[in-house]
């Protein structure tokens, strides 16, 4: 298919967009992302288990789930950790959209500009935010991998090989579906135009197959009530990923619903959907996402596998907008996602900017601190009715510092950092750390001395730090960050 555009001016648009895509690791003090702070604080604490500071903590060697904790360990020893955030969000946001970018570029043989604001918006989306960086960076560089060898040649699997294990040091699911979607589209291109249709029907029966051995094998959380509200009904869409922080955001997801349809019906114009393998992935990932659990529980982990919907939510928008990546090039429908797009980002920054003045906040409180001691920063963002941007704040605030003691990592066993023994760095259990989020753990004679950040009474200062004792209950704060329009 014939490019649209020339090819310097492509090449300067591709350039203009690698720099905007860094402008939000660099617009605040600190990147507010969820687990991403608690990825930070553990590549610190990482560090202080192999000095040997931490007694009763050990370090585990797992296959995967480690790529961007290594990054951040290294980065963070040669930069500081405040830099070590930013390029590994600058990395992984890059890998991220041009990833897709290439994928999507690769299946039409054109660079897809109609679906490039959607693709920087998804690149921030929900999965960034909720801070699972480890998925995040693997979908990137599975979208890599399936860019290179889309159209197979033996000098690209060199290439593709060492992408593939970077990929599953990251994360082995987007892998897996990675690999799935490449074993499909090859099996697809062998068959007639008749027989490619009932592939489809064949592949729902496997998912169908694979659902009911999970659920029938494993503990699982699967909800109908989840599948019809309305964040299940927009995760079942993909544009789910554009709801962050509150009800503004559904303005964003309202305007680029309206727009996919316009780009849904050209697609439909054009024929041959029913035999695109790339429409068939579409539809088996839109029933996973209906058939698959949200939550698993695999043995020898003290957490499940959480929010894989919300993971399954994302295939879903990247694979959307490769079946509308071809569309023919309209200006005017890429400016209007361009707008949408800059309001998306005009959103965030707000909310960012909220919450970075809540985390100056606790960084000032914590720094009065002696250096090595407890602290327990329960936040919970009133302003949000869709994700709690300052659940980690604290692990961000205590890298270098102090120990979160509520921090998670350690607890699942899921991670690099394991509890080997009684220690007073974090709770050694995932019921202790849920006690505490909520404000509700009362604290034990062994633990003591704990810090915790506690509302106050004063109407000027809106947080204070308290030194608990032993009978004493940690605290839960709710503040009003994010804001609001309706």
């Amino acid at each position: 298919m014939k490019e649209t555009l020339a090819r310097p001016v492509s090449y300067m648009l591709m350039a203009g967009l690698a720099v905007a895509l860094l402008i939000p690791c660099f617009w605040q003090p600190y990147i507010e992302a969820g687990d991403f702070a608690s990825h930070l604080y553990n590549a610190w604490l990482a560090g202080q288990v192999q000095q040997g500071r931490v007694p009763g903590l050990t370090l585990a060697h797992p296959f995967t789930n480690v790529l961007a904790d290594w990054g951040l360990e290294a980065l963070s020893e040669a930069f500081g950790p405040a830099w070590a955030a930013r390029v590994m969000a600058a990395l992984a946001v890059q890998i991220f959209f041009w990833g897709a970018f290439s994928w999507i570029t690769v299946l039409h043989g054109r660079h897809p500009w109609i679906v490039a604001p959607f693709l920087a918006m998804l690149s921030y989306g929900l999965i960034f935010r909720l801070g699972f960086l480890n998925f995040y960076l693997s979908t990137g560089l599975t979208l890599c991998l399936m860019a290179l060898l889309w159209h197979p040649r033996w000098n690209r699997f060199y290439i593709a090989l060492p992408v593939a294990l970077l990929a599953f040091l990251a994360h082995p699911l987007p892998l897996i579906w990675g690999l799935l979607a490449l074993a499909y589209v090859a099996i697809a291109e062998r068959l007639s135009g008749k027989m490619r249709v009932l592939l489809l029907p064949t592949a729902f029966a496997l998912l169908i197959l694979i659902q009911t051995g999970l659920t029938a094998l494993f503990p699982n959380r699967w909800s109908l009530a989840r599948l019809v509200d309305l964040g299940g009904i927009l995760g079942l869409a993909g544009a789910g990923q554009f709801w962050l922080y509150g009800n503004k955001y559904l303005i964003i997801v309202a305007a680029s619903l309206l727009l996919w349809a316009i780009l849904i019906l050209e697609r439909v114009d054009q024929k041959g959907m029913l035999s695109d393998p790339i429409v068939h992935l579409w539809s088996l990932n839109v029933a996973g996402f209906v058939l698959l659990p949200q939550g698993i529980q695999f043995p020898n982990y003290q957490f499940g596998l959480l929010y894989i919907s919300e993971r399954i939510s994302l295939f879903i928008a990247i694979l959307f907008c490769a079946v509308v990546g071809g569309c023919r090039y309209g200006r005017g429908l890429t400016r209007l996602s361009a707008l949408v797009a800059a309001a998306f980002f005009t959103f965030a920054y707000m909310d960012e900017r909220a919450m970075n003045r809540v985390q100056a906040q606790i960084a000032v409180l914590l720094a009065g601190l002696p250096p090595g001691q407890r602290v327990v920063v329960a936040l919970q963002d009133t302003g949000s009715d869709r994700l709690n941007g300052l659940v980690h704040i604290g692990s961000g605030a205590c890298v270098g510092h102090c120990f979160d003691y509520a921090n998670y990592e350690a607890a699942t066993g899921q991670f690099r950092i394991h509890v080997s023994g009684p220690n007073p760095f974090v709770a050694p259990t995932m019921k202790l750390v849920g006690e505490m989020e909520l404000g509700k753990h009362v604290v034990t004679s062994a633990e003591a001395p704990l810090y915790s950040v506690c509302p106050s009474t004063n109407p000027s200062q809106q947080l204070v730090l308290r030194k608990l004792e032993a009978g004493d209950k940690t605290c839960l704060n709710r503040i009003e960050a994010a804001p609001q329009f309706f």
